[in-house]
């Protein structure tokens, strides 16, 4: 019979090792033994490794709660202060019983929370530091706040931070503050860890922010990595990925030679790891903002230098189950005290709930669009979907609410563009590619079922036919209105600025205008095939 790469067993065998492992580790996390009698690989020769890692921190250091378990009562989470609890404890595992260990992160690490932002992403390096993370792969997010602010990241950290993709152009070498990849030894084996971004990412971000950079295609770069790796001794090879999980499945299969994929972007549960059918990689991801740690017990025989079993899932950092390091909590909680002044301070109310729709108009989406529309007198506002962050709740509404729902911090960019270009960028918004826009004073109606570049049927805006001619003033965020990649034609329009007002203080204007606030779907966009 044809021995097959990874053989997972649950035996009753495991009990004994699983009752040790919750009496040392204390959350119980359970580890199934792997047992390798259709191998005949006897014990002394296999090696174990243990490696756990994280995805878009987004800043979410703080202890929150697990909305996605129970909506009315969810149960608190212990987020960095108990992840410090759960990577101290498999290391120390890890050296008892003389196993190698690796603890990555996949990038998106701070942008998103107030103490994040608050600190630049220091207060994130910091977490790493005490962690010990052995590496960070850059996610399209960490070039939020400009390049300098992420070298200056780099430079405080005391791992380096991996992207092979990421160039200088003209060259096929990383930018300084970069590096494409790592070699290290754990437990007599050697792995080498390389970064990549989604190639999306110049589309992503914005010229001013990266600067003088390109990201090349993930596969080549993959190709060149895995190659070199192995060149240079690499036994396991690990790819430390910022692409999306779809993508990165993808990836693990177009591309022989990765053993271990660590990915990121998508925000994606994966539990157990998922291994790809043809190159048996196995493809990992820890969902988002430190709700999990991802374990991943590799077994790997020393005498062919290769994986012959794993097992893995995701540790939740649930916070009734995981002690929490309270030093380091009271630490977080005096940075809290700075970062969120007058956060919580009750600006206005909402009559129900306004939820979020990615592909679709949503009450949120026109709650968000008038604020813009109103505070910059515009004709018309066009914000994406996804960069809304947060539902409006029922009730009392407060600063907070409005940092969360604008948890990227654009600001408010204006331009004149013919009806024309207001037509493209609806043409763009129902492309199919990313989720649709969200639009304030037009109203439109449009079909998948046509080609690319002419879905959009109709566009009124105010309650006039959209004139191909005529010029409107347009609001944005400063994420489209940076204009990378598809997005050209919001750069492309006259008199375009960047105010620098914040999104959310637009919001909390609006809030306060017009509290109690009422957003409805009004049949701003219409798919005339539904």
């Amino acid at each position: 019979m044809k021995q097959k790469r990874f053989l997972r067993s649950r035996s009753a065998v495991s009990s004994r090792v699983e009752g040790r492992r919750m009496k040392a580790v204390g959350f119980g996390i359970s580890c199934l033994s792997i047992l390798f009698l259709a191998a005949g690989v006897a014990s002394g020769s296999i090696q174990h490794i243990y490696l756990l890692h994280t995805n878009d921190i987004h800043g979410a250091l703080l202890p929150g709660t697990a909305f996605w378990l129970n909506r009315d009562f969810p149960p608190p989470l212990s987020n960095a202060p108990g992840a410090l609890t759960v990577i101290r404890e498999l290391r120390d595992e890890a050296k008892e019983k003389g196993y190698g260990f690796l603890l990555l992160d996949a990038g998106d690490v701070f942008k998103g929370t107030p103490l994040g932002d608050f600190t630049k992403g220091q207060v994130v390096v910091d977490y790493f530091n005490r962690a010990g993370y052995d590496a960070i792969g850059v996610g399209n997010y960490d070039f939020a706040l400009g390049r300098q602010v992420l070298e200056q990241l780099v430079d405080s950290s005391d791992m380096p931070w991996l992207c092979a993709n990421i160039q200088v152009p003209g060259s096929d070498t990383t930018p300084g503050f970069l590096r494409p990849h790592l070699l290290l030894e754990r437990g007599g084996l050697r792995i080498g860890v390389f970064g990549l971004i989604t190639s999306y990412n110049n589309e992503m971000i914005e010229d001013s922010v990266a600067g003088d950079l390109e990201v090349k295609p993930e596969k080549t770069i993959a190709q060149e990595q895995i190659a070199e790796l192995r060149q240079q001794g690499a036994d396991i090879i690990v790819g430390l990925t910022h692409i999306g999980h779809k993508y990165e499945k993808r990836l693990a299969e177009d591309v022989a030679g990765f053993d271990v994929i660590v990915g990121g972007r998508s925000h994606t549960v994966v539990n157990p790891p998922f291994e790809t059918p043809r190159n048996h990689t196995i493809v990992c991801q820890a969902a988002s903002r430190l709700t999990a740690v991802g374990f991943l017990d590799l077994s790997v025989s020393l005498e062919t230098r290769r994986i012959v079993g794993y097992e893995g899932r995701l540790i939740n950092l649930l916070g009734e189950e995981i002690p929490k390091d309270l030093d380091y909590l009271a630490y977080l909680d005096s940075l809290r005290t700075i970062a969120e002044a007058g956060f919580d301070e009750v600006i206005g109310t909402s009559v129900r709930k306004l939820v979020r729709v990615d592909l679709k108009e949503s009450p949120v989406g026109n709650f968000v669009t008038d604020a813009m529309r109103e505070y910059t007198n515009a004709d018309v506002a066009v914000h994406n979907s996804t960069g809304i962050r947060k539902d409006v709740p029922e009730g009392g509404l407060t600063y907070r609410d409005a940092y969360e729902i604008d948890a990227f911090g654009n600001t408010l960019v204006t331009g004149e563009y013919t009806g024309r270009q207001v037509r493209e960028m609806l043409e763009i918004s129902v492309n199919g590619r990313y989720s649709i826009f969200q639009v304030s004073g037009l109203r439109m109606t449009y079909s998948r079922k046509r080609p690319f570049g002419s879905r959009v049927l109709s566009v009124t805006v105010g309650d006039k036919p959209l004139e191909p001619d005529r010029t409107y003033r347009v609001v944005t965020n400063s994420y489209l209105g940076g204009g990378s990649g598809q997005y050209g034609v919001f750069r492309d329009g006259k008199d375009v600025e960047d105010s620098y007002v914040p999104l959310r203080d637009a919001i909390v204007d609006y809030i306060r205008r017009h509290s109690p606030v009422d957003a409805r779907v009004e049949g701003r966009i219409v798919e005339v095939d539904n």
